[in-house]
């Protein structure tokens, strides 16, 4: 390995990176799980103030990361020394892996129709599984001696800030009226009802009470839809990067992010509104309101702040030429580090599912789109990948076979058309990306994921996966890994039986190779049972 350079990337970042990586894993799949079939109102059948709490998880864990990203950048000495302790330990995956295990466990059984009690033990469930995903999160950072010492000499400005953070929507709500510009709420309703008859819509409108659409379907522009809480959160957002990149910013000139994202923020929101009246006038209430309301407004603001990045970065005016630029003839560490490869293909993959179910309810009908996105994230990572021991196993090729029967045999005879009303060469294209899909992308994905990743570091391996084989560790990494693969799943059960066979083709060989073959032969066996007796259902 040669020397480092000043322009590697620190250490430090690179633990980051991988823990925030992770992070974005865990959100991605439990968006994932409990946005299917999970049919539970939470102000039926808990606390009001639970809750209230609970339903604005996501702003408040984004207060959080800010507040705390405030801290690492006006201590970014005390973070440095923090981090450099940081090592992967048994007790810091195990809890995380089991913190997760626990906020997906009500899935299996709360509903609208579950008895108080059986509430209160979900609500328990969550909250200790929370507070588990976080401690084990904080000790893949730095073990408890690091943390100790920093809540010894800064814990009383930790705790504000994640107070701070942990409140930040009614922070919000409790300033909203200094941004109830005169004209916000009108501007918008205005522009959606200009947008709307561009398209060629046919709407009615009620000004006073600022409600339009058409007779299937209306929606009411009040305060909250007019773009003011984008205003806000991108305030944030730009401040926290101004503060964390100044030094590669160009100020004053950089302060023009602040209109611009402004006014972007307010177009996205215009757009996003009649989006979603066009959708659900369309004959789509059901994924206007609930796929496409739900998620919208988060992809927006995502696209966002990464434009904001990307023309801070890229246009001359924002940037600071003064500061040494990292050469462009090597990769950066992000897509040459092994636990990153096999990370990052499936964040990329299970972004591309929500995607899909945002804006379609027949999301399996864009299987194509999400088998190109997929697939050029794997291209990203081939120089990892074409590092691993590919090879042609026996054992691996009978149990894909043996899973493959079963997984057939076990299938219902019945189940929703996957293709939608597709015909021609539209079908055509699909059931070809289905099959590469299917029987290529989803087992390397998936086994880089479940198998390398997850079951190596619980069982003590390493990137390579060269370590002691410990038993008991074994055995907890098998099972966690195979339970966390059965709950992105359907059929949840013959999903275990089948993460344990591929956990252990990789105990047996240490090479990932021999359970991505074996995934891709069960995964082919099922796919071309579909392709011959159109029961694309099963797969």
């Amino acid at each position: 390995m040669s020397v480092a350079s000043p322009m590697k990337t620190p250490a430090p970042m690179l633990v980051i990176g991988k823990v925030l990586a992770l992070v974005l894993v865990e959100l991605l799949v439990l968006s994932a799980v409990y946005q299917h079939n999970f049919e539970f109102t939470c102000r039926a059948s808990a606390p009001e103030s639970f809750c209230a709490f609970a339903g604005r998880i996501v702003p408040r864990a984004l207060g959080v990361i800010a507040a705390l990203a405030l801290f690492a950048f006006a201590r970014k000495d005390v973070i440095s020394r923090l981090l450099q302790t940081s090592r992967a330990t048994l007790a810091a995956v195990g809890l995380n892996l089991t913190g997760l295990v626990l906020i997906l466990l009500p899935w299996l059984f709360v509903s609208d129709a579950s008895a108080p009690a059986v509430v209160v033990v979900a609500a328990i469930t969550w909250v200790v599984g929370g507070l588990l995903a976080v401690l084990g999160i904080c000790l893949l950072l730095a073990p408890w001696s690091g943390w100790r010492g920093l809540l010894r000499d800064h814990g009383a400005v930790l705790a504000v800030l994640i107070l701070a953070g942990l409140a930040l929507p009614e922070i919000a709500d409790a300033i909203m009226p200094l941004w109830q510009i005169d004209g916000v709420t009108e501007a918008t309703f205005a522009a959606v009802a200009a947008t709307l008859r561009a398209l060629g819509y046919s709407i009615e409108t009620i000004p006073d009470e600022k409600i339009i659409g058409t007779n299937e379907f209306y929606v009411a522009v009040g305060a909250q839809c007019s773009g003011v809480e984008g205003f806000a959160l991108i305030t944030v957002f730009v401040t926290v990067y101004l503060l964390l990149f100044r030094k590669d910013l160009r100020f004053p000139y950089v302060l023009l992010l602040y209109p611009i994202g402004i006014v972007v923020s307010w177009l996205f929101n215009v757009l996003r509104i009649s989006a979603l009246l066009s959708i659900g006038a369309a004959g789509s209430p059901e994924l206007a309101i609930g796929g496409f309301h739900s998620h919208a407004g988060w992809l927006a603001f995502t696209l966002l702040a990464l434009g904001l990045i990307f023309t801070s970065r890229a246009v001359p005016l924002f940037r600071n030429t003064k500061v040494a630029r990292q050469s462009h003839g090597a990769p950066p560490p992000f897509f040459s580090d092994p636990v990153v490869a096999q990370v990052f293909p499936f964040i990329i993959f299970m972004a591309s599912a929500l995607l899909a179910s945002t804006f379609s309810q027949t999301p399996t009908v864009l299987y194509p789109l999400r088998v190109l996105v997929t697939a050029t994230g794997l291209y990203l990572f081939w120089p990892y990948l074409k590092t691993l021991n590919w090879r042609l196993d026996f054992l691996a090729v009978a149990t894909g076979v043996l899973i493959g029967v079963g997984w057939i045999v076990t299938a219902s005879d019945t189940g929703d058309v996957p293709f939608g009303s597709l015909t021609g060469i539209a079908l055509i294209i699909w059931v070809i990306t289905r099959i590469i899909g299917t029987a290529i992308l989803v087992p390397i994905i998936e086994e880089l994921m479940f198998r390398s990743y997850i079951l190596g570091r619980i069982a003590g391996f390493d990137q390579n996966g060269d370590g002691p084989v410990v038993w008991w560790r074994v055995v907890l990494a098998v099972g966690v890994s195979s339970g966390l693969f059965a709950l992105l799943h359907g059929r949840w059960l013959e999903a275990l039986l089948a993460g344990v066979i591929f956990g252990l083709l990789y105990i047996r060989s240490r090479n990932v190779v021999d359970s991505i073959l074996s995934h891709a032969v069960a995964n082919s066996v099922i796919a071309l049972f579909a392709l011959v007796t159109g029961a694309w259902h099963i797969l």
